[in-house]
């Protein structure tokens, strides 16, 4: 189908007609009276004006379409403001942080959270050297605190020290009806784990919310007394100075180590997923009750170099590592009683 013609198609139509005639000795001001060249005039009038008008309207359906896009815009603004007047802004980034990350931030000390796998991509490449002769876990007593500083401090190689609990109150005292005691409903010490400190349900998320849901499982389930029982494993960080005190009473400096105290505990069948940790120290770890099994892992790139380790550790015994070198995962295994353990990091 042809296109209707165009002012300037008609315009340039007019032009060749007038140029032909003028070939042929025909003057302008004859072509001027033609009813014909009026009447083409006219045309190019109308049709100037209706391309104008073409113009103007598609102007104004674009006015009309950004003022419609604003209007959405402003309604949905509007509505969200509302949300947060009538809910509350703490609720509403609270809900949208679970709904995403599955963080509680009520509970966390960062905004923005962790992602271990973006830490893992831009983690500096490891020294194989570190790790390529290192074929077991030493288990050592008696040791100096110079003989260690030398050889397991700060060179990556772990270490379990043997006799390093034998005094400490903590292995007979330490239970799951103890902590309980402890981190009661509205004591200092639970207000502290929930307003300021960290808490790690692990893989028991769905089920415990906060500290105090672990101690409101009834004596049945925290104690494994049912056959068919359902493993919970979890971890906290203690900043209150008061519960530290107290902790303090029924355990001492580890004979080789500065003075600080993190606690975790759980029950067999759970325990840390593989992964590494982004801290700047390396850590010990005392196994006051029940019996956990590690798996030490080098850093990717020295898997082929390095080995990788597995141990079982007992109660009474603690574990000196660099948790930010070695991947490392636990898993507890003792049937018999709650895996309790008690650690820190050291400089």
């Amino acid at each position: 189908m042809d296109k209707p013609p165009t002012g300037d198609d008609i315009s340039n139509k007019i032009d060749s007609v007038i140029k032909h005639l003028k070939a042929n000795s025909i003057s302008l001001t004859e072509v001027e009276k033609l009813k014909s060249y009026k009447k083409l005039r006219a045309i190019i009038f109308t049709k100037s004006k209706s391309i104008n008008h073409l113009s103007l309207f598609r102007k104004i359906t674009f006015k009309i379409d950004i003022y419609i896009i604003l209007s959405v815009l402003f309604g949905l603004l509007g509505l969200i403001t509302t949300f947060l007047s009538y809910y509350g802004l703490e609720l509403f980034i609270n809900e949208t942080y679970k709904h995403l990350f599955e963080i509680d931030l009520r509970h966390e000390q960062c905004l923005v959270p962790k992602l271990e796998f973006l830490l893992d991509i831009v983690r500096p490449a490891s020294n194989c050297d570190l790790c390529r002769n290192i074929q077991n876990v030493d288990r050592i007593n008696n040791v100096t605190r110079e003989e260690f500083e030398e050889k397991y401090a700060y060179t990556r190689h772990p270490v379990i020290i043997t006799d390093a609990m034998k005094n400490w109150l903590a292995v007979k005292k330490f239970n799951y009806n103890f902590f309980k005691r402890l981190y009661r409903p509205d004591s200092t010490a639970l207000r502290s784990v929930e307003e300021v400190c960290q808490f790690f349900p692990y893989k028991n998320k769905a089920e415990f919310d906060t500290l105090a849901d672990v101690f409101m499982m009834d004596t049945v389930r925290a104690y494994m007394l049912e056959t068919n029982y359902k493993p919970w494993y979890v971890g906290w960080s203690n900043c209150d100075y008061s519960t530290a005190y107290l902790l303090r009473q029924y355990y001492s400096r580890p004979y080789f180590l500065p003075e600080q105290s993190e606690s975790s505990k759980g029950t067999p069948g759970l325990g840390a997923h593989m992964h590494i940790d982004n801290v700047d120290l390396p850590s010990w770890q005392a196994q006051v009750k029940g019996r956990k099994k590690w798996t030490l892992r080098p850093a990717p790139e020295c898997m082929l170099a390095c080995k990788e380790l597995n141990i079982i550790m007992q109660p009474g015994e603690i574990i000196v590592l660099d948790t930010n070198w070695w991947y490392h995962k636990t898993y507890v295994i003792s049937e018999d009683e709650i895996s309790i353990t008690i650690g820190s990091e050291f400089d």
